[in-house]
């Protein structure tokens, strides 16, 4: 939190201001390229330019057009998202409750076990990094420096396994709570 409040200057008023933090950039032609130690990372961006003075960089659209001005917090969002992912790693943990519930890592595949006739495989892309945590293989870490895509590629693993809310069983967040409902009564 310390970081977030000291050295980006986020918000959503007209002169918003992003720091790049040991994270280089460089501009072609509507290409912004972020270095950092993480990684690379390429985004198109057809409407908007930067200023950039010293480490600091003030993004601003070439044309004033309504629905322009609206896509400016999007893009410093999504700028910041970036920035703090190639600094960072994000990491999300998944648990999977129920009987006989297990994950596998092998080299690039993961196989899930969910009490189906046969395993989920799924191959791991590139950029995504899989730990497993525990010896019972029903906790697992997803790790990227693109947010979006971790996002995408947890809740694809949610969706192998949705969640039963009588049993309490399925793919879960480490700190997703659920409330069970009630059996109905005869």
């Amino acid at each position: 939190m310390f970081f977030k409040k000291r050295c980006f200057k986020f918000s959503r008023s007209y002169n918003n201001v992003l720091y790049l933090f040991n994270v280089f950039l460089n501009f072609n032609n509507f290409y912004f390229e972020f270095l950092g130690c993480l990684g690379f990372y390429k985004i198109y961006l057809k409407y908007f330019y930067f200023f950039k003075n010293k480490n600091f960089i003030n993004i601003f659209n070439l044309k004033e057009v309504f629905y322009l001005k609206k896509l400016r917090g999007f893009v410093y969002s999504y700028i910041f998202n970036i920035i703090k992912g190639l600094i960072f790693n994000y990491e999300k943990i998944l648990i999977l409750r129920g009987l006989g519930y297990k994950v596998i890592l092998r080299s690039l595949y993961l196989y899930f076990y969910l009490s189906y006739s046969h395993p989920i495989s799924y191959r791991i892309p590139s950029d995504i990094f899989i730990k497993i945590l525990n010896n019972n293989n029903n906790e697992f870490s997803v790790k990227s420096n693109n947010k979006q895509k971790l996002g995408e590629i947890c809740l694809m693993f949610k969706k192998f396994k949705k969640i039963d809310v009588y049993k309490g069983k399925g793919i879960f967040y480490k700190n997703e709570k659920l409330i069970l409902k009630i059996f109905k009564k005869k």
